[in-house]
Parts: structure tokens; sequence; C-alpha cells
């Protein structure tokens, strides 16, 4: 069976993924990640490096890319080709870039992030073997990605965005590996489906489109939930046939937080301590429940900002003035311009000079507000003293609340339906529901191609969404302050 690269690097993540993907597709559920959009964002503007250079067609109607890219090879007027075709009957490979480099070639793999890591390896490992068969002479081969020192400085100047780092003796050592693993694959396609459990891997280095399927053949509550568990541990304990956390020994568990999940799995019932109701009852009002959604272009689209900044559009704050008097605000740019200043300044009117702004793991919403604080020297004293104010509610939620529906997560979309159960996001949303989409509406929103119903939508739905982050912090502390969990 002929095999593309993208199944042998499933296969190399699980090989029950390879499997699936070829004798029961009907199962996957496609996954959009920011990671795939910003992938091809940024191969259409390196592809701007390649002035010349031929796209070989791939899916035309009545095209071979396989002969088009040997058409092209032979014309000396190509310099270079985009997506370049080979096979050599057991896997097929596309290349992003191959380029004329005296009588052979030199190989170009792209991608968007901004170092080179093993899985970068591997990949481009296939595709030189598959190229090595054909019989092309490979002279060098190189990675390019984004280099996250990049400054832009406006005016579409993007020169120096892009580095080439020569990887081709690392890839040539990797070849061999490549060869047993593809051998390996091979066989486990032919094969029987795999046995595999959920785990970590299911979401490194890519989100398998077959989770939901794994999930639903589990355990219960499998051992991989436990929260940074060591997957020695895991494997150990699924060799022994314990594949629940209802069935792990008491005396396995090092760790007080593992126990504790095991424990309160056991019993079946949520367990919430008078810690949280003593800390939250002790702060003071107005109390300022705080929410950002932020972008991270690839690409720099303002001056004054780099790769992959974590750029704030968006806030949402529930002001909950004395107990029981709320009333919410909200900012949202949609107008394409840096809206940093805009944001920065709404906040600092609506948080004012004292009362606890009560956040969701406060790393991501002070680290935001540190930045803001730089690129406005102004506002730097303002701003820095709202993160003087801030009360991470996560910490208080994890000493103080587990229910076993959480499985291991305290992430505010797992305590939310077991502590509210009248309160979810997938009821209460539309085509926002979490931070990806969020990210993808945003960016479509100031694409300037959609329509103004779609536009009005699209906007409607990232109000609610903000909204409901800020809404499920509110709704958490009223249960915690004191009201009988359900």
């Amino acid at each position: 069976m002929l095999l593309t690269k993208t199944q042998i690097l499933a296969g190399l993540q699980c090989e029950k993924h390879l499997h699936l993907a070829l004798h029961h597709p009907e199962e996957a559920q496609p996954v959009i990640t920011a990671a795939a959009v910003t992938g091809q964002v940024v191969e259409r503007h390196a592809r701007l490096e390649f002035p010349g250079a031929v796209l070989i067609e791939r899916g035309a109607s009545g095209t071979d890319p396989f002969q088009q890219t040997a058409h092209c090879m032979q014309d000396p007027a190509a310099p270079a080709l985009f997506e370049a075709a080979f096979s050599d009957n057991e896997v097929a490979v596309f290349v992003d870039v191959l380029q004329r480099a005296g009588a052979g070639w030199d190989l170009i793999e792209i991608k968007a992030g901004t170092r080179v890591e093993d899985k970068h390896i591997e990949d481009v490992a296939i595709q030189a073997r598959v190229l090595a068969r054909a019989g092309i002479d490979l002279n060098r081969i190189f990675l390019m990605h984004i280099d996250s020192a990049f400054f832009y400085r406006g005016a579409h100047d993007y020169a120096g965005l892009f580095v080439r780092e020569d990887i081709t003796d690392r890839v040539r050592r990797h070849l061999s590996t490549i060869e047993a693993d593809i051998l390996r694959l091979q066989a486990v396609v032919a094969g029987p489906e795999p046995v595999r459990h959920v785990g970590s891997h299911c979401k490194k280095p890519w989100v398998c489109e077959f989770t939901a399927y794994c999930k639903a053949r589990d355990a219960d509550y499998p051992v991989s939930l436990l929260p940074n568990v060591r997957a020695p541990l895991v494997e150990q304990l699924l060799a022994r046939g314990i594949t629940d956390v209802r069935e792990i020994p008491a005396d396995v568990l090092a760790s007080e937080t593992h126990q504790r999940i095991r424990r309160i799995t056991l019993d079946g019932v949520a367990e919430r301590l008078p810690g949280a109701e003593k800390e939250l009852n002790a702060l003071a009002f107005p109390r300022y429940y705080l929410d950002f959604e932020c972008i991270q272009f690839a690409i720099p689209v303002w001056a004054g900002t780099r790769p992959y900044d974590q750029l704030p559009f968006q806030w949402s704050c529930h002001v909950e003035q004395a107990r029981g008097v709320m009333v919410h605000r909200e900012f949202l740019d949609t107008s394409g311009s840096d809206p940093r200043r805009a944001f920065a300044e709404a906040l600092l009117a609506v948080c004012g000079e004292a009362g606890p702004i009560i956040v969701y793991n406060q790393s991501f919403e002070k680290r935001i507000i540190a930045g803001l604080a730089a690129a406005f020297a102004d506002l730097s004293e303002a701003l820095l003293a709202l993160n003087g104010r801030v009360v991470d509610l996560l910490p208080i939620v994890k000493r103080n609340y587990y229910h076993p529906d959480m499985k291991g997560s305290w992430s505010i979309k797992s305590v939310l339906p077991c502590l509210v159960p009248a309160l979810r996001y997938d009821d209460e949303l539309g085509g926002v529901q979490e931070g990806t989409q969020a990210q993808q509406a945003y960016f479509d929103l100031i694409g300037g191609e959609l329509n103004a119903g779609a536009v009005e939508r699209l906007r409607r739905d990232l109000l609610a969404y903000c909204a409901l982050d800020t809404f499920a912090m509110v709704e958490i502390v009223r249960k915690l302050q004191g009201e009988v969990c359900e």
C-alpha cells in the first residue's frame, strides 16, 4: 500500500492513528488548529522568496503531479518547484521547495515555527529517502523557518523574516531510522487494529482526529488523565492491565494530587473544602472578573511587533459593584488596526484604581498587561498597578474543589459544568466555543472578505464567548462562596 508522508508521521505519533486513517477514515473528526491555519499563511509568504518557481498542481482534473514534476525538472527555465511530487511505489511525498543548485537540487522544507525540532527531521528524512530512491541528486537540505527576533517596522518590509538552517547532516543520519520505521508501519497497516490507550500522545506533536473514537473505547477514567503524570508510570500501569484510575493501587501514586483524584473518583462524589468560601468571602468590592482574547500572527501585521507576539484585541469584564449587583463591560476592536492602545485605555477606565481583579490562571493576563505597559510608557504605571490587584481563581479552585467528571483537569471548561451544570460553553455559544476558534474568528473579521451579515455574526459570537468566560468565574465564585454544590 502506498503511504503518504502525512500518514507515516501520523504512524510515528501513534500506530493506531495510522491504522484508523487507512481502515476507518469515517471515524475521523476533522481538527482545525491555529497551527494548521498559520502554516498555510507562512507557506504562502515564504514562497515569495522564490521568484519564478513553478507550482505543481495537486488534485487538478487531468493533471498528474508526478509527471508534471518530471517535466518541470527538465526545463532549465524553472529555477525551483513548489509541491514537487515523488513516489518510490511505497511512499509518496510532496516537497515544499525543490530548488536548482548547479547540477543537483536543494530541498527546502518550510515550517511556521521558530526553530528546528526533532519532528521536522523525521518529516524531511521521509522526503529525502523517497527522492534518493527516485535518483534525485540532493546537494543540501534546509529548514526554512521564522526568525523569532525579527522586528516588523511596517511598510510591508519583511526582509529577514525567514531563516534557512542547513539540516543535511541531521537528516542523513536519520535515514536508516526512517527506513526501519516505514517497514514497521507497513506491517501495522497490514495487521489488526493496534491496542493504544488515550494519552498525551493524542495531542503531541499533533492533535489526532480519532481521539473521540478512542475515548469511547477506553476506560471511563483512563490512567493518563492524571495531570503531569510521567509516561513511564502510565506505561507500567497499562502493562499491569490497569487502565482506569479507580483500579490503581493506593500505594502506587506518590503525588498528593494524584491520590486525591483517585480517592474522589472512587467515591464518585465531588469534594468541596471550606477554604474557598473563606478566601473568596474575604475579597472586597468592587470585584472585576476579567478575561482577555489575543491573536498571534506568525507574519506580523502591525508595526512594532514580532512573530507570535500575544496581541490582545478583546476583553470582557463583569464588575460586581456589591454582592449581587453586577454590570458587564467589554471591548472588541475589529477595525484591523493595532488595537492595543485602545484596549489598554478602555481597560484602565473600567477597572478603576481599587478592587480585586479576578482571573483564571493569572500568568496569561498578567503577561499581557506587562506587555502593554512596556509598549506604552505613559500608561505603564497604571497598567502595572492592575497586575498588583490580580487574584487568581485557578489555585483557589484547585485547592478546594474536585469532581470526578473533571477528569484530572482544573480548566474553567472542565470545572464549570461540574460546579454550575446549568451553564455550559457548548449550550450557550454559537460559532466560537474555544480559544482557537476565537483567534480564527478575529483573523476572518479583520481580513476584509466577509459580508456584513457574516461580520455581525462573528462579532456577536466573539463577544458572547469572552463574556461567558468572565460570567463563568462569577458563577464559580458564587457557588464556592457558600451555596451547596450539585
